[in-house]
Parts: structure tokens; C-alpha cells; sequence
């Protein structure tokens, strides 16, 4: 699946691109990037006010579980004063167009290129920069951010100071991760109870954040984990007596880098640590890895090239193959890709169909259809998403992967439209699936609720009518606080995309719909799941 996290101590190295950048009391970087209607982000956007920015991404679980916690944060926050902004970085338009609106996000989103998340140090999402009105970072978060906490962090950006969350929680982790407990020097045997010690460790504050995300700084956390990473990997390399040994006091090192957000000293260390054992697929992928978190999609796509030659039935290797191309725009490269990392993960999953394996393939099946999307092509698009799903429907509704399985349902809505968006007929397109947002103030119930997306030409007047309901059945449109029976015409935004809370309303408890469909004046008619 995707790629996740891996401070070589070399004197000669200076601070690498996106080391500690942007750190909490330092000068915020300038915030460049391009608004949704394709024109520059001007700087006056932000200028002179207390700015909010959320890295994210549609592709991304807490990104998307994040979302609601951020439009309740913006209705109650914004002010003359504070302003929010969203950078997404991997995405196409019309994904994240089409995301924005079936979120109901009240607030500008800009796209921006690898440059302005190096910038701000940016290694994972969702990551939530406050910067005050004097254009001094205050507060970061790493993680989902709940209203109360950026609150505080507004609070703090008003009165001209810095924003360090420390709860009781934290200070225990703290305590826990402090390097004066563990000692990596000595004989071999005191420096391997050290490095048990420390797993340990790692293991309990692992444990900890997961129960208890609210309430640990992950960024401080995993500095902390990588801190202690760098001395034990320090003193592997400057006591091994085998090359193999030192290899793996330099891995240690990379981890430790990655930890502390050193990206560019972790790929120093793995590139030092392959000089001495070339073929080890652990140490490129690890240097992959490194070059991922800097943005370096070009060094990246060198290194997944080099592990799938090492491991070509590694599913996994090309998906990551595939996402750096992606990641460049080189969608026509990503697509062999990623076909074989498919294939190789549908044998996987067929072999040994856990949770896991198929949670594996309905991801990659939806960044697979993603570069359909930016592509335009709409047939495989389709087809890639009924993959998505057919393997999404196979996870359990309350197990490991049960975010995984809604957003594929939600992803594929969302896809669809904007393949229609980027095939830019203008004609309206419609996608309905049931309702995953918060409802409506006095819904009832036993109302049939639907996420309606509608997609067409910006600014152009749209006519929507459902038929085929049974007998005193009410069929409601609603959207920005008003609800329409059975009919609705509005004017599309300039984005084209336009979301409804489409509801079915029953006459009685037990009573059937009948066969519903909707349909746009000079667009297509879709039928509505009565099932949910």
C-alpha cells in the first residue's frame, strides 16, 4: 500500500530541504499556488491575518475523516482576522473540485506544487500550519485537528506567541522517550538492552498515540522515537566490525533522519548504507522512501525502478512505481504500473484472501482509476472503480479497514464526476450514492438519504426531477439550507460541481419507494440504490 516512514550524524551535511522548515516561531515561507479556477493564489489572500493552512488530500483516510472537524472549526473561527486555506499538492482539479463540493467545504483550497510542502516540511497529511497575522508560524499539528485545539492555536497567534501542545498525556511520552534513559554505548551486551529498551518504548508510545490521537503530538512523538533511533544507530555504525553491521547502524540511521523529518540526511544514510550492500531490497526501497517525502519524484522513480528489478513480484514495489510517476504527471507511465502491481495483488488476495490483501488491491485499484481520471479516460475509469469496489465490499463493516471501505464508495463518486468534469462536455452528469455526510437538522429516521453530485458546464442553469416513486412518497433535494420536493433548478457554480442531500421520504414505517430515478434536462438519468 502507500509508503510509509525511515539523521546520519556526517559533518559535511548542511540542513536538508525540508529539515525542521517552517518550525514553530520561525517566518512563515511565502504560500504559493493556484486557485481552482486555474489563476494564481494571489498573496493578498492571507496577507495581514491569521492564516490557517491543512495539507490534505481526497486520497487520504484522516485527511477525509478530518474534513468535518474543519468546516465546523471555519464556521465558527473565520473572522476579519483568520482566514483558512487548503493545499493539496497531488491532485488533479477536478478531484478535488468535485471533493470540495460533496464535503461542503466553505473555505479556498489551492493547488501547489512539491516545492511549497518542503517548504513548510511537509512529510505526512493531514498537517495544520497557524501562521499570525506577522506572518510567524505559531502552532503545527500532524494529524487530525479537532475545533477546540485550533481554538487555542488562534488564540495564541492573536497574543503574539507560540502554540506547543504538551498535555499530561504527552508529558508522559516525553519522559518515556528521553535519550538519558537508555545509554548505547558500553560492552555489546549493555548496548543491546539499550535497543531492547527502546523498542519497548517505541512499542508502548506506538500503542499510545493510536489509543489516543486527540492527545499526542505525533510530530513531537515520532522527533522524540527519532532522536533515540540516531544513537543507537550511531553507535551500531561506529562499533560495527562487518560491513553488514554497519549497513544496519546506517538503515538506523535513515529511520532516525525520516523520524525527525531529515529526509534528505535519511537518503545520505541509505545511499552510504547501499555502497555496502547494493542489492538489498530493504535499504532502496527505504532510500524510495526518503526521496518520496522530499518530493523528489524523479530520484524516487530511479529507486522504485531499481526495487522492481530486485523484487518484480513484489505487488507493492510497482504500486509505488506507479504513484511516483503519478505523482510527476507522467499518468501514461503510471499506468503499466500499476496494472502489474494490480495483477500481482489480485494473485496475492486470490492465494490468501485476507483483510489485508484485499484492502490492498481496492487502494491501488483507486489510485489506479484516479490516473484514469487525470487522463480523461472515462471507460477505465469506470471499470477500475468497479474493481475498487468489488474488492472494497469484500472488507468487514467494522474491522481494520472500515474508513478504507467507505471512502471507496465515496472515492468512487467523487472519481466519476470528475472524469465527466475533465471530459468537459458541459452537459450534466449525475452520480448518487447513499449519504455519508452529517444530516440535516429534523431529518427522520427512516428517510432514505443520498449524496447527489452534479456535475456540468460553470455558471450553467440546471434542472433536476425524480420520477418513479411510489404512491405519497416525497423525493427532497436540499442544499445550502433549503429543500426542494421532487424538483430543483439552480445555476451551477463557476466550479461546476454542485452536491445535494437527496432524500427519499416515506408515507408510513415499511413502506417500498418504488423505482426511483433522477434526471438532468440534457444530461443522463441515473436509478437510486433503494438499499442501502
Amino acid at each position: 500500500m502507500r509508503v510509509l516512514a525511515l539523521l546520519a550524524v556526517l559533518a559535511a551535511l548542511g540542513a536538508a530541504p525540508n529539515s525542521g522548515s517552517a518550525p514553530v516561531g520561525s517566518a512563515a515561507p511565502p504560500i504559493r499556488g493556484t486557485t481552482m479556477a486555474g489563476t494564481p493564489l494571489a498573496p493578498a489572500a492571507t496577507a495581514g491575518k491569521i492564516t490557517i493552512l491543512n495539507f490534505w488530500a481526497s486520497w487520504c483516510p484522516p485527511c477525509r475523516a478530518e474534513t468535518p472537524d474543519l468546516n465546523a472549526a471555519y464556521r465558527k473561527l473565520h473572522a476579519r482576522d483568520v482566514t483558512f486555506l487548503g493545499i493539496d499538492t497531488t491532485e488533479t482539479a477536478p478531484i478535488v473540485k468535485t471533493f470540495l463540493s460533496a464535503k461542503g467545504v466553505p473555505y479556498p483550497t489551492a493547488l501547489a506544487g512539491p516545492d511549497t510542502y518542503n517548504a513548510y516540511g511537509i512529510a505526512y497529511i493531514p498537517t495544520t500550519i497557524v501562521i499570525d497575522a506577522h506572518g510567524i508560524v505559531r502552532a503545527r499539528w500532524v494529524g487530525g485537528v479537532e475545533p477546540a485545539q485550533l481554538a487555542g492555536y488562534i488564540a495564541a497567534a492573536r497574543a503574539g506567541r507560540n502554540a506547543i501542545f504538551v498535555s499530561p498525556l504527552q508529558a508522559k511520552l516525553d519522559a518515556l522517550l528521553d535519550p538519558a534513559h537508555y545509554a548505547f554505548r558500553g560492552t555489546p551486551a549493555q548496548r543491546n538492552a539499550a535497543v531492547v529498551a527502546m523498542q519497548h518504548a517505541f512499542a508502548t508510545a506506538d500503542d499510545t498515540e493510536d489509543k489516543n490521537q486527540s492527545k499526542v503530538d505525533d510530530e513531537r512523538t515520532q522527533a522524540e522515537e527519532g532522536k533515540l533511533r540516531v544513537a543507537a544507530g550511531t553507535a551500531l555504525r561506529d562499533t560495527a566490525t562487518t560491513p553488514a553491521q554497519r549497513a544496519a547502524g546506517l538503515a538506523l540511521l535513515g529511520q532516525g533522519a525520516g523520524d525527525q523529518n531529515r529526509w534528505s540526511d535519511a537518503a545520505q544514510a541509505d545511499l552510504a548504507a547501499l555502497k555496502l550492500q547494493p542489492n538489498n531490497p530493504s535499504l532502496v526501497a527505504a532510500l524510495s522512501r526518503a526521496y518520496y517525502r522530499l518530493h523528489d519524484y524523479p530520484d524516487m522513480i530511479a529507486q522504485a525502478k531499481r526495487y522492481t528489478a530486485l523484487k518484480p513480484a513484489d505487488g507493492d514495489g510497482w504500486s509505488d512505481l506507479g504513484l511516483a510517476y503519478q505523482r510527476t504527471r507522467q499518468f501514461a507511465s503510471a499506468v503499466p504500473a500499476y496494472v502489474r502491481s494490480l495483477e500481482l495483488l489480485r494473485a496475492v488476495a486470490a492465494k490468501t484472501p485476507t483483510e489485508y490483501a484485499n484492502a490492498d488491491v481496492a487502494d491501488t485499484s483507486l489510485d489506479l482509476a484516479n490516473v484514469y481520471v487525470a487522463l480523461g479516460d472515462a471507460a477505465n475509469t469506470h471499470s477500475t472503480f468497479a474493481q475498487a469496489n468489488a474488492y472494497g465490499d469484500l472488507l468487514a463493516a467494522n474491522g481494520r479497514f472500515k474508513n478504507l471501505k467507505r471512502n471507496v464508495k465515496e472515492r468512487t463518486q467523487e472519481g466519476l464526476i470528475a472524469v465527466a468534469l475533465a471530459g468537459g462536455n458541459g452537459k450534466p452528469v449525475l452520480s448518487v450514492a447513499p449519504w455519508t455526510g452529517p444530516d440535516l437538522p429534523g431529518s427522520l429516521a427512516s428517510t432514505l438519504k443520498y449524496r447527489l453530485i452534479v456535475a456540468s458546464a460553470g455558471d450553467a442553469a440546471v434542472t433536476l426531477q425524480a420520477a418513479g416513486l411510489s404512491s405519497d412518497w416525497v423525493a427532497s433535494f436540499c442544499a445550502d439550507g433549503l429543500c426542494s420536493p421532487h424538483q430543483v433548478s439552480f445555476r451551477a457554480p463557476a466550479s461546476g460541481v454542485k452536491t445535494y442531500e437527496f432524500q427519499l421520504v416515506p408515507p408510513s414505517p415499511g413502506a417500498q419507494p418504488g423505482t426511483v430515478t433522477i434526471s438532468a434536462a440534457g444530461g443522463n438519468t441515473v436509478t437510486v440504490p433503494t438499499t442501502h
